[in-house]
């Protein structure tokens, strides 16, 4: 199925609940000229605690700059208040929201913050969400997110819950957070998605 660049279809699954508001964080036509528009954002929780230095390595010398924002415990609605006014978010390319997980497993509520981050992002980024793996009925979230992953052309969707399914031994006992084999895959797979974006 074709993306919609405009995002349409996830805006008419909310209606009435999602305020259409101008890009939050547009680069300045300076900082356009002077090539910052090649750096990656990454806000997260304590999963990208874990990933972050991976993320960081991997992601060295192939763009301009990364910047990651994270903290155990973080809940979405923080890291979306933290993304808006980030300067450093202004100045990215592309952003990599990698929350949820200490969410109640609540799909429209994820899907509101997914489109308020595209409306945020503008026509110019690039917007990388990852599944959410934990205990409980969160696969209706993970559906909802890869259902807008078709739909919307500026998304990109990592799915760290199906490959942990796939491969059970990259997480710990709780079952949320990785072991350091899966946070160093998690890393990888956050910044694959990343630099292929960053180059497009």
């Amino acid at each position: 199925m074709p993306k919609n660049p405009l995002i349409a279809a996830a805006v008419a699954a909310c209606a009435g609940t999602v305020v259409a508001v101008a890009p939050a964080n547009a680069a300045s036509p300076a900082e356009m000229a002077e090539g910052r528009r090649s750096s990656v954002y990454v806000q997260g929780d304590s999963l990208t605690v874990g990933a972050g230095p991976i993320i960081k390595q991997r992601l060295r010398g192939d763009v301009k700059d990364v910047s990651v924002d994270a903290e155990i415990g973080r809940f979405t609605a923080t890291g979306m208040q933290r993304l808006a006014h980030s300067g450093s978010a202004r100045r990215a390319k592309v952003w990599v929201v990698a929350l949820g997980t200490n969410d109640a497993p609540d799909p429209g509520s994820l899907r509101r913050h997914v489109v308020r981050s595209l409306e945020l992002a503008g026509p110019q980024r690039q917007v990388v969400w990852l599944t959410v793996q934990r205990p409980g009925p969160y696969g209706r979230v993970n559906a909802m997110l890869r259902r807008l992953d078709r739909q919307a052309d500026r998304l990109t969707v990592v799915d760290w819950a199906r490959h942990v399914h796939d491969h059970p031994g990259l997480l710990g006992s709780d079952g949320v957070h990785a072991t350091a084999t899966g946070y160093r895959v998690r890393g990888e797979m956050i910044s694959d998605a990343a630099r292929q974006l960053a180059r497009s």
